[in-house]
């Protein structure tokens, strides 16, 4: 055998036959077996000077490598899998090398421990097995991508979707208000949570995008690798890519017998197994792979009431795949996973307020808290919560209760105690820490079943079909509130119960027939959400050994769900007035026979009340009105055809160019919310069905010059033109059943007031990406940096927010510009740093302005804040003049629906007459007497009020926010990493790992409030220490966020009505533990 020096390493089996470009396609069949044997005859065919270390490759297999493909990337294919990686030298000759980080693969030559001069080593650079980017290494992608192998998942301590941003440069994540989460790539992500709302990062499974999937709430196994793609991707991945793409691969079956096994223990009596078999059951032709992965674990967060921990896990998920190739020209992967949970996740940690005490006057009138007969002034003056740092020992209070909708409400239907039922409630500032009557309760269930074939048609051309099923349920339910509540809410002063307080059971107890018996105010929530995805695309895509290569494809896409998202609260059930055992109908004096309302909910309707579902959580008919139900069935159909091409002008410079045209069709019923309204049921009012037509595209011109300081340079600059379809705002609380009779249903218009916070729809967004960069290998191969620029206008981001009891979207352009670096070295053999960072400056364009519904006057001292009645969900605003004399009941209609905002910017009524606006009225129309408060004290000097005049319909006074800067955009992240690898004897090696990342600070809401919308930056650290032996054991001990830091990730304003309290998303604590995996 011939033996040669290169880099201070010695290696065997060099076949030199002559050196020759990489870059055209060739036509290769070298069969599967032995390692050494087909880089033997990949040298032979193509010329190239290969150069192995012989001893090592002694018993590794290849899978081989059939079809049209360049030189580099035949080399690729055949090396995949082997844990060995390829490297190019500036002469063109190739060296095959130990891939030293790969951790599972530990299984060194001993001749490398034993050299009289340092080894120098190539950094391993992950080839992209993605078919919709040909399979490329990293470094050839004119495209900023991040590309992660098991291995590098398992050394960073990656367990998850949360845990990418540590590895991805301008990449943030958080949780979202009902059982979402948004994934940010360089300032944009998905900001809006409606229904009809899609992801702008595009969550794909083997190229497969899914919209509703649990990708980042499982635990990452069995992987080939993850792809994050920055930047618009949407020619080749289609709709909902204008930020990128992550991209989850899992491991494919192959032709050699694999077999893994990995069990952890850690602390909150965690428990975790996984493992993996892979088995050849016919020759080259059918093989099956299984994995699956089980974790337990107690919760992060510590229930105070229950005395209970929450937010655990009980969860696994499975897959099986299978490879078939029944005739040589065809691959076919057919791909099942499912994923199961039922355990107490919360959908957020920790919910804030800061009390708000109450205006204490308005105009020189006093405006004092509590009840009378009713309530006094000042509770409809009071917004619950006020803003205040979540780092402040003041955001841990609770709502003033009295001013909350349900609690007046409570007291004018002579049902309740004249108590505020949060006084003297504070929180533990502890985060983790919660106060809530009930434990939550969440399952899901998740099935992706995935058919891939790939049909050679000519040695040149491949056709490629990828047919996609998703089916998706979830049930999460939990309290309302973080904090407790005061017991003897629905009892008078002193121990008796009042006669008129119906319903009240001795001892001021209700029992509801969703939450059970109790002395105090509860509410809990419940989201749930059933959906199924079914996807298909076709390409066709050329290999040719010419210059012009291309793909062309089509793709459709059908997507239905249905979300129900309920709020239930003793409080609504006892305003409802249908749950009062005993009850005689108002009309007939027939009993209730059920001791809540009618069998036939729809003989509720003759009595003078909501029907109440007489039926627990778990068999809901869905027509009762004693609690909030929004309801959102929506359907979508997509269809698209797209291609590109590329053409090598030079051998050192290709173009590439890209157009894709999508027709996106959307039908959304519009479903209105009745809580404590009258009647049963929930009319639909109308339809939205919408389509968009729209091209988007791409064009990339790389470079690649041959410099001396250099061994391989990437030079690229792209343009891009992205899309996401708009859609439509769900429905919020139907306006009063008192002025909407129930004919007018059909009606939408009558019975779905558009107002300026709460749009029929929002737009679809575009986004116009510029982008510059470059990639380099120096050293030898030690070294990799990676650098970019870019700049995005962005028009039309969705941002949401908590309007009339649901989720609004509203659209606001924006400028992004920022760059990203990433660097990985290995200096000396078994050393590997690495750093990555980003910097982003995301900002809203000029001239945009919102309304902030925690500042609904925008600090104008002559408009004052009201808040609405039970049966309506938002606050509004008046001006001085008119807000002097609100003095529930009030005047004239007012007595009859306490909610002035519905009389005014509804009806368009004068709120204290009654009537259309006329200057100085000085007549009750209601009443037909002088115009006069409650108490009959009169009115005078009152010019009248015109409700056109209020700006924006009197929901607020809007904010210039332009300039502002994005929600959950931090300026700068940053990482870094640094690994060892030392034998300790001839059979083990301890590798040595520490990860350290940092986070800026940034903002949640587009208002940029100082006090109120910041979020600290934070910084984390991970330390790994593996011990792993050539016989395939490995042992890994780690301490994840060393710091123990608690980072504030995101948060969410929560409504008007519930006292605009805000829920907040957290990081897990610190955690150590330890894990032993086998491998066959």
């Amino acid at each position: 055998m011939l033996k040669t020096r290169l880099s201070g390493t010695t290696l065997a089996g060099l076949l030199a036959i002559g050196v020759v470009s990489g870059a055209y396609a060739s036509e290769f069949n070298i069969p599967g077996g032995d390692l050494k044997a087909a880089l033997d005859s990949y040298a032979r065919q193509t010329g190239v000077a290969v150069l192995y270390p012989g001893d090592a490759l002694e018993g590794v297999h290849t899978t081989g490598v059939k079809g049209s493909l360049s030189a580099d990337d035949a080399l690729i294919h055949i090396l995949n899998g082997t844990g060995f990686i390829m490297h190019r030298h500036s002469d063109g000759a190739i060296s095959v090398m130990r891939n030293r980080s790969s951790i599972n693969d530990f299984a060194l030559p001993a001749m490398q421990f034993a050299q009289s001069e340092p080894a120098r080593t190539a950094v391993e650079t992950v080839t992209v097995t993605s078919s919709k980017l040909g399979g490329a290494d990293v470094q050839s992608i004119p495209i900023a991508i991040t590309a992660l192998s098991q291995e590098q998942l398992t050394a960073t301590q990656t367990a998850g979707g949360p845990d990418l941003i540590k590895q991805v440069p301008n990449m943030t994540f958080t949780k979202t208000n009902f059982a979402g989460y948004s994934i940010q790539l360089r300032g944009i992500g998905t900001q809006a949570i409606s229904v009809t709302t899609d992801p702008a990062v595009a969550v794909a499974f083997n190229d497969i995008p899914f919209i509703r999937n649990h990708f980042f709430e499982q635990e990452f196994y069995d992987v080939g690798q993850i792809d994050v793609l920055r930047g618009p991707q949407g020619t080749l991945y289609g709709r909902n890519a204008t930020a990128g793409v992550v991209n989850l691969i899992s491991a494919k079956p192959n032709d050699q017998f694999e077999a893994m096994a990995s069990g952890e223990l850690g602390p909150y009596h965690q428990k975790r197994f996984e493992g993996m078999i892979n088995i050849p059951l016919v020759d080259d032709r059918v093989d099956i792979r299984l994995a699956g992965e089980w974790t337990k674990r107690q919760g992060y967060s510590f229930n105070e009431t229950t005395d209970n921990r929450t937010d655990g896990r009980d969860l696994w998920s499975g897959r099986l795949s299978i490879g078939i190739k029944p005739i040589e020209n065809l691959q076919i992967y057919l791909v099942w996973e499912h994923f199961s949970e039922d355990d107490d996740r919360i959908r957020s940690s920790k919910q804030l307020c800061k009390t708000d005490p109450g205006v204490g006057e308005v105009g020189g009138v006093p405006k004092p808290l509590g009840f009378n007969n009713y309530g006094l002034p000042g509770n409809y003056f009071d917004q619950g919560c006020l803003p205040a740092s979540f780092y402040s020992p003041e955001a841990f209070e609770a709502p003033n209760g009295l001013s909350l909708p349900y609690v007046t409400g409570l007291v004018f239907e002579g049902n309740g105690n004249r108590i505020n039922p949060y006084a003297s409630e504070f929180q533990s500032q502890n985060l983790h820490t919660i106060e809530s009557g009930l434990d939550p309760v969440y399952k899901a269930k998740n099935d992706v079943v995935e058919l891939n074939a790939d049909y050679a048609l000519t040695p040149a051309l491949t056709f490629t079909s990828q047919t996609g099923f998703g089916h998706d349920f979830l049930y999460s339910a939990e309290d309302y509130n973080r904090f407790g509540a005061a017991p003897g809410l629905f009892r008078y002063e002193g121990d008796g119960v009042s006669p008129d307080s119906q319903g009240v059971l001795p001892g001021g107890i209700v029992c509801d027939p969703q939450l059970g018996c109790s002395d105090r105010l509860i509410l809990e929530d419940l989201s749930q959400e059933h959906a199924w995805q079914l996807s298909q695309e076709f390409r066709l895509a050329s290999h040719f050994e010419g210059p012009f290569n291309f793909s062309l494809g089509g793709n459709y896409l059908h997507y239905e769900t249905k979300e129900n998202y309920y709020v239930f609260g003793n409080v609504f059930t006892l305003i409802d007035g249908g749950y009062i055992p005993g009850m005689f109908d108002s009309n007939t004096n027939i009993p209730l026979p059920n001791g809540f309302q009618f069998n036939d909910p729809r003989q509720a309707a003759t009595i003078a009340a909501g029907y109440v579902d007489p039926n627990p959580l778990s068999s809901l008919n869905d027509n009762g009105h004693n609690y909030f139900l929004s309801q959102n069935p929506y359907v979508l159909n997509s269809y698209a055809v797209f291609g590109e091409t590329n053409y090598e002008i030079f051998s050192n410079l290709k173009v590439t160019a890209g157009l894709r045209w999508t027709e996106d069709q959307k039908h959304f019923p519009l479903i209105p919310s009745w809580l404590v309204d009258s009647g049963w049921g929930y009319p639909v009012a109308g339809v939205v069905n919408q389509q968009w037509d729209q091209f988007t595209g791409r064009a990339v011109v790389n470079w690649t010059p041959k410099l001396d300081f250099t061994d391989q340079t990437l030079v690229y600059g792209s343009y891009s033109h992205g899309y996401k379809a708009g859609g439509a705002n769900p429905p919020g609380a139907l306006f009063s059943s008192l002025y909407q009779p129930l004919g007018s249903l059909g009606n939408p218009a009558q019975t779905y007031n558009v107002q300026p916070t709460h749009p029929l729809t929002f737009k679809p967004e575009f986004i116009d990406a510029f982008e510059l960069g470059t990639k380099n290998t120096l050293l030898d191969g030690a070294l990799t940096l990676n650098g970019d620029v870019f700049y995005y206008n962005y028009e039309n981001y969705q941002i949401s927010q908590i309007v009339d009891r649901t989720a609004i979207n509203q659209n606001f352009d924006a400028h992004v510009k920022g760059a990203e670096v990433e660097a990985t070295w290995e200096p000396l053999p078994g050393l590997r740093l690495n750093v990555s960072g980003g910097y982003e400056d995301a900002r809203l364009a000029k001239g945009q302005s919102a309304i902030d519904l925690m500042d609904r006057t925008a600090g104008n001292p002559d408009w004052f804040v009201v808040r609405p009645f039970v049966n309506e969900a938002s606050n509004c605003i008046f001006p001085t003049y008119v807000a002097k004399w609100i003095d529930f009941p009030g005047a004239s209609v007012a007595a009859f629906t306490p909610s002035y905002c519905g009389i005014a910017y509804d009806l368009h009524l004068d709120p204290l007459t009654g009537a259309p606006y006329i200057p100085n009225p000085t007549y009750d129309a209601y009443y037909g007497t002088s115009l006069q408060t409650a108490d009959g004290t009169p009115i005078t000097g009152y010019p009248g009020f015109d409700p056109t005049t209020a700006p924006n319909n009197g929901a607020g006074i809007a904010k210039n926010i332009g300039g502002n800067r994005l929600p959950n955009a931090p300026p700068f992240t940053a990482s870094a990493g640094a690994q060892y690898t030392l034998p300790v004897s001839s059979d083990w090696a301890v590798t040595l790992r520490a990860d350290g990342y940092y986070q800026d600070s940034s903002w949640w809401r587009v208002f940029n409030d100082l006090t109120y919308d910041k979020l600290h930056g934070y910084a984390t650290m991970n330390l790994t220490v593996i011990l792993t032996s050539q016989n395939g054991w490995q042992v890994m001990l780690y301490d994840k966020n060393v710091l123990n830091t608690t980072a504030i990730t995101g948060a969410f304003l929560n409504s008007d009505d519930s006292g605009l309290t805000t829920n907040v998303f957290l990081t897990d604590p610190k955690l150590i533990g330890i894990r032993a995996t086998k491998n066959w």
